[in-house]
């Protein structure tokens, strides 16, 4: 296998990274100047906010606007297809995003239902082929049931955008997870010489990087409920087609390369569950919080707690991508590395105290 990066890497991308860091260049400095201040635009209120200055949350508008002006003005062909069907599938969580992201007023219920919209959307345009998941234990047969795939996709979407947004509170973090797994199916296209997803894969990287750019180490921008449940989303679309296209790759693959946010989902439910309050119920006990409200009150890292969460879990986000190159053939040595990534995060989750607890406490 010897695939030239001219084969699918597209130079007509490199303007719209451009623009991309242009756009979030401007509303970063609009922002800083006051502007939203002149459009009646309301500061955004959550007890997970640790920013002390308003900050935009449109990175993600900017990042879907470059991608489909990038999709809009190329040669049709298949890569640009996939995306122009992702972007499809996008629209009821755009539409939801940008309301929520400028006015901070659409409930907790609405965007679980346009995130269930964005799921049906892609099970109804998606016509290629999907990942064999029959074989798996205990879910294997109810899959067979009539709609059984279909909830099963939709579900699994939903977990992974919801993960995105729940590890959005950080500079850098949710980019970072975001690269982390873009660059394992990146990975795993190459081994599979597939042009197509290697083209498309490598121009999604391409145009996040823009945004990485001013959002890290400063947070000079934020993603915002767009940008991390559209991210969500289109990660675990590209996977879903990935395995789909390729079945000599175990399915168990996927659950690697997406652990990290469906994880953090998965604990935050129980944790709810565990205090006995709404599963819309906000909190500051994520990982990630937990840390920031770690390093805050010492002195030498008072200014920089925010930028240190990121690279202080670089072993949770870096951990897929590591472990994808050395076991995506060996289904026991991807089940192997699922476990010992539940057990990293549970160590560290034990290990960080919780400083806004014992505050509240005192």
């Amino acid at each position: 296998m010897n695939l030239h990066i001219m084969q699918w890497f597209d130079p007509f991308i490199l303007i719209f990274m451009g623009m991309s860091l242009a756009l979030n260049g401007l509303i970063a400095y609009l922002w800083h100047k006051k502007f939203y201040r002149k459009l009646g635009l309301k500061t955004y209120q959550a007890i997970q906010r640790i920013h002390l200055n308003e900050t935009p949350r449109l990175g993600g508008f900017i990042f879907i606007l470059s991608l489909a002006s990038f999709v809009i003005f190329s040669n049709t062909n298949e890569s640009i297809q996939l995306l122009k069907t992702i972007l499809i599938c996008l629209i009821p969580i755009i539409f939801m995003g940008i309301k929520e992201d400028l006015f901070h007023n659409v409930e907790p219920a609405i965007r679980l239902l346009a995130l269930l919209f964005v799921g049906w959307l892609f099970r109804a345009q998606f016509t290629g082929p999907l990942p064999v998941l029959t074989d798996i234990p205990f879910i294997g047969k109810l899959l067979l049931l009539q709609g059984g795939i279909s909830i099963f996709y939709i579900l699994s979407m939903l977990a992974v955008a919801n993960g995105m947004n729940l590890i959005d509170g950080v500079n850098g973090l949710c980019g970072a997870v975001v690269l982390s797994i873009l660059s394992a199916l990146l990975f795993l296209s190459y081994k599979a010489s597939d042009i197509a997803m290697l083209s498309l894969i490598f121009s999604v990287i391409l145009l996040i990087i823009p945004f990485m750019l001013m959002n890290y180490p400063y947070g000079r921008i934020f993603l915002g409920d767009l940008g991390a449940y559209s991210l969500g989303l289109i990660v675990s679309m590209l996977t879903i087609i990935l395995f789909g296209r390729h079945p000599e790759i175990s399915p168990w693959g996927a659950v690697l390369i997406l652990i990290y946010p469906v994880t953090e989902v998965v604990f935050s439910l129980l944790r709810r569950m565990v205090k006995g309050v709404s599963i819309y119920h906000a909190d500051t006990a994520h990982l990630h919080l937990k840390l920031f409200h770690f390093f805050r009150p010492q002195p030498h890292y008072k200014k920089i707690a925010n930028a240190l969460v990121t690279p202080s879990l670089s072993g949770l986000w870096l951990f897929p991508l590591l472990t994808i190159t050395w076991v995506y053939q060996k289904p026991l040595f991807v089940w192997i590395a699922i476990i010992l990534f539940i057990t990293l995060y549970g160590l560290l989750y034990a290990v960080v105290p919780n400083i806004q607890k014992k505050k509240k406490n005192s």
